[in-house]
């Protein structure tokens, strides 16, 4: 379509052409299909996780044992022990965390802001904690099972 074609359809009320639609409905295609992949598609289980704290690795569990443990930070240093909870205890000194049907979350902090409590139970991606320095990296699973 020339440029002066192109014009008397906008004067006549025409915004777009034919192609013009063909366009915007190609590009939206590939928004939608690039939107699954990256959200949705290859988020499989994982079989262990990482425990990191400021960085550094300090452990690796497996998550198919359901169990408690407490990190505990202390000067830019974190430590972490299992723990045999009782229900309606409140740990006041570090991150409880809950490993239970094959996912791991934060079930309590001792952080102001508790976002890492409120991320929920993973069995794939990361858990982290800001103020204690903690990250939680799921492995096992996903495209490449980088155990």
């Amino acid at each position: 379509m020339e440029r002066q074609e192109k014009i008397r359809a906008i004067k006549n009320g025409k915004f777009f052409a034919k192609g013009d639609i063909a366009v915007f409905a190609v590009c939206l295609l590939l928004v939608a299909v690039f939107t699954l992949f990256s959200f949705g598609a290859g988020k499989e289980s994982g079989s262990v996780f990482e425990v990191y704290a400021y960085g550094e690795k300090i452990a690796t569990l497996p998550l198919d044992e359901d169990a408690y443990y407490l990190y505990t930070e202390n000067g830019g240093k974190g430590s972490l022990a299992r723990v045999f909870f009782e229900e309606g205890k409140s740990y006041t000194d570090g991150n409880l965390i809950l490993v239970k049907d094959g996912k791991v979350c934060i079930e309590q902090a001792d952080c102001p802001d508790k976002t890492c409590v409120r991320m929920g139970a993973k069995n794939s991606g990361e858990i982290i904690c800001l103020p204690h320095g903690l990250t939680i990296k799921v492995k096992g699973g996903g495209l490449g099972g980088d155990v």
